[in-house]
């Protein structure tokens, strides 16, 4: 559905401020997959998000939706309104209405020039799905939104839309555990609707266990493509480096480094689990059997 290929970008081009950060990165998000993008801070993960939103021209490579290249022959980019979206890190750098119905409603009566009734009734529903109190919160500017709030409403704002590809730069900063799990939940059932999703997070274990493809970027590079647990059985010391697995992912991946387990490393929580249990057993069994000599 959408394909980035062999895309590079350099800020400030022909210039003593020079700066690459991309370099040749290709990237494919299909319909009904969910694609995790993690790496270090400054790695280049959320240009290459604005890149595939069509919000940044890459200075090489090309962008193509169902085949077709998001930007015309003039080199604008095509409007594709509900097609793309990106919520960004700092969904206050996004407002420009000055109250949360406006700003929430934008892109549907702008965008979609939908009828007054169909956007309420859109908005009411994303904003329920999300626990977003709008109706308390409508007449508000968006500024005046806690953290929390403000990445809902950026949310809302974009799945209202109905988007064919939804990116995600950051979705769970500012929301407590209840949150982040509600916001989880319904990303999930949001992609069973044949939609495809790239998150861009740094905290991983929320996510490890429900998404489809796992990448990670490294100096501008795609260091690492493959399925979630592939990722968490990598013994790339580079990529292993640059990325922060959950505890328990680390301890599976200790657990069988050590050999005292035979299954892979997990990334299911209730499987780490089960392989403690199995290796304390194993220990206690070896114990038994060539007890330590007292002194």
């Amino acid at each position: 559905m959408l394909e980035a290929v062999n895309i590079s970008h350099t800020f400030h081009s022909a210039t003593p401020f020079s700066s690459q950060v991309l370099d040749g990165v290709g990237i494919t998000l299909a319909p009904g997959e969910v694609t995790l993008l993690t790496g270090p801070s400054g790695a280049g993960k959320t240009t290459l998000a604005r890149i595939l939103a069509g919000l940044l021209r890459p200075s090489q490579g090309t962008v193509h939706f169902n085949g077709m290249d998001i930007y015309g022959n003039d080199g604008r980019r095509v409007r594709t309104p509900n097609r793309v979206v990106m919520a960004s890190q700092y969904p206050e750098r996004q407002f420009f209405a000055n109250t949360v119905w406006d700003e929430l409603s934008w892109g549907l009566r702008v965008g979609l020039g939908m009828e007054a009734a169909e956007i309420s009734q859109r908005l009411s529903k994303t904003s329920s799905d999300l626990a977003f109190p709008l109706a308390e919160l409508a007449r508000r500017s968006p500024r005046s939104l806690s953290s929390g709030q403000q990445r809902k409403a950026a949310l809302v704002s974009l799945l209202t839309l109905e988007p064919k590809v939804l990116i995600l730069d950051e979705p769970l900063a500012g929301l407590n555990a209840r949150e982040r799990t509600r916001l989880t939940t319904h990303l999930q059932r949001w992609t069973n609707q044949h939609r495809a999703l790239l998150i861009i997070a740094h905290e991983l274990e929320l996510f490890l266990d429900w998404v489809v493809n796992a990448g990670v970027m490294v100096d501008g590079q795609l260091v690492f493509w493959g399925s979630a647990a592939e990722l968490c059985q990598t013994t790339d010391s580079v990529v292993r480096e640059a990325i922060a697995l959950p505890p328990m992912v680390q301890l599976s991946y200790h657990l069988a480094q050590s050999g005292l387990i035979e299954g892979p490393v997990s990334c299911d929580q209730a499987t780490v689990r089960q392989q403690l249990r199995e290796a304390l057993a194993r220990n206690r069994d070896v114990l038994k059997t060539n007890p330590v000599p007292s002194s």
